[in-house]
């Protein structure tokens, strides 16, 4: 009975992500694994981990499944290890004997494997960090710009943790100890409220984004469909002209500089800035050679002159490379990445004449580091330009924006969020989503938006919130594990 609930709180707290968002999820979830795992074997609170992981993720990323149904179970397991080591490290630092202890251990041992999972294997998997369930309430992403979004996680596993204790002293008839833990709870999850909200105040400048959308299905002609989105961002671009805007945002693959035609596509992007007399961010792929391309940004000034490019740098595993791909090519599911990315290797940044503008690649906005490293580096307003079509009308696309939420609101920037086939949005600094497009719709976006002044402190300190986690998370395991178990 105790494994069957945890697996359903694990997938209850996919619940808290979009979609459906119902962010509070989150608070009480992981309750039912804590007070399970309590003081309870390494191996049983492994396992229980295990189960909620499997719970929780099983349902987060069941859109996984439209590339096969063997990617999502070893996705779902890989991730599920991690929450099962946090399981086996809550049934150490459980054994302490102030509530205080626990509640502080237990939340650092979730933030530091959160940090470690967002890191190894490969390049990392960031997907159902809490912060990113916390993406609509706004109170709680005010914490974001002081700790990033590993406080947030912080903040709502500790929640947790007071909620399972709540319970257990409930079910103890110590009824004063249960209403303090509540009351100490709903005190931590109002305190952000203290904190000011983040605005910009810098230069305004508008801001255009085109979706211009992909066609539904497996390609039946590639060359026919890549050339399809390129006229359609051409159009898009084109019915934006008496609005004059100041800057034009291309998604990710919005342009394959290697089809054939005349003029080349590159030479079309081109013509798009100057009939638009608007600079044009865009995403592009160039094959470099037969097994080799590159995924990248393009800044195209208003008398079409290329202005700047990044390569991007943080990839996909087994999306856009393979690692390991000689010790593994006999997978038939790897067929479809019969290339490999190449990775770039400095911040994109882009000089506008009212302001520089940071650039990320689609994952890349998943990871607080790999997006805080170009604002650290000058960049004010902040485009993310991705593609999610391949993941049809699940839940990624909206996931993957909670994301750029959570991202706007740890460097208290704009964030022009540009997606080939949807949802494309601008996200103010303090994380609202102001402005959106539907899914699978050729569509437009137009906007005035402001250049940030200044840096927050999670912009330039970084992860220390993630760092200090896993430095408490060792010191909780060493002590609970000289703890000797109660009965």
């Amino acid at each position: 009975m105790a494994a069957l609930l945890v697996t359903l709180a694990g997938a209850a707290l996919a619940l808290a992500f979009p979609e459906p968002s119902l962010n509070p999820a989150a608070w009480v979830a992981i309750a039912p694994l804590l007070v399970c795992a309590r003081r309870r074997r390494t191996a049983v609170g492994f396992g229980y981990g295990m189960l909620l992981g499997l719970g929780f993720f099983g349902v987060l990323i069941v859109w996984i499944s439209l590339v096969g149904w063997l990617a999502w179970v070893f996705l779902m397991v890989l991730q599920a290890l991690y929450l099962g080591a946090f399981g086996a490290c809550w049934a150490l630092v459980s054994r302490l004997g102030s509530v205080a202890a626990r509640v502080v251990f237990g939340a650092a041992c979730w933030v530091a494997l959160e940090y470690l999972r967002s890191r190894f294997p490969a390049e990392g998997f960031s997907w159902g960090q809490l912060s990113q369930g916390q993406h609509n309430l706004g109170w709680i992403l005010r914490l974001a710009p002081i700790t990033g979004g590993w406080g947030i996680s912080f903040l709502v596993m500790a929640v947790n943790a007071l909620v399972a204790e709540a319970w257990l002293e409930w079910r103890a008839g110590e009824r004063s100890k249960a209403a303090v833990a509540v009351g100490t709870a709903a005190l931590l999850l109002v305190s952000p409220w203290l904190l000011p909200r983040s605005a910009a105040r810098g230069p305004e400048i508008k801001v255009a984004v085109v979706q211009g959308n992909v066609s539904q299905g497996p390609p039946t002609d590639i060359v026919a469909r890549q050339l399809g989105i390129l006229r359609r961002h051409e159009r898009g671009t084109e019915s934006l002209s008496e609005q004059s805007p100041d800057l034009v945002v291309w998604p990710e693959s919005s342009v394959e500089l290697d089809l054939p035609g005349n003029p080349a596509p590159l030479e079309r992007l081109q013509a798009s800035a100057m009939g638009a007399s608007a600079h044009v961010i865009a995403g592009v792929n160039d094959d470099v050679s037969e097994g080799l391309y590159r995924v990248m940004a393009l800044h195209v000034d208003p008398r079409g002159e290329v202005a700047g490019s990044y390569q991007k740098r943080h990839r996909v595993p087994f999306g856009e490379y393979i690692p390991g791909r000689r010790f593994l090519e006999w997978i038939p599911i790897l067929d479809q990445v019969p290339k490999d990315a190449l990775p770039g290797e400095s911040p994109g940044v882009f000089e506008l004449p009212s302001g520089e503008v940071a650039v990320v690649i689609s994952f890349e906005g998943d990871f607080g580091s790999s997006v805080r490293e170009p604002i650290d580096a000058g960049g004010r307003l902040l485009i993310v330009a991705t593609n999610t079509s391949t993941w049809g009308r699940s839940w990624a696309s909206a996931q993957h924006l909670a994301f750029s939420q959570v991202r706007a609101a740890e460097n208290g920037v704009w964030v022009v969020h540009g997606a080939l086939s949807g949802v494309s949005a601008f996200v103010a600094p303090d994380g609202a989503v102001v402005a959106s497009t539907p899914l699978w719709k050729a569509a437009t976006l137009l906007r005035n938006v402001r250049f940030s002044t200044s840096e927050t402190l999670y912009t330039s300190a970084g992860d220390f919130v993630a760092w200090i986690s896993v430095l408490i998370a060792v010191a909780g395991v060493v002590v609970g594990k000289r703890t000797r178990s109660a009965p």
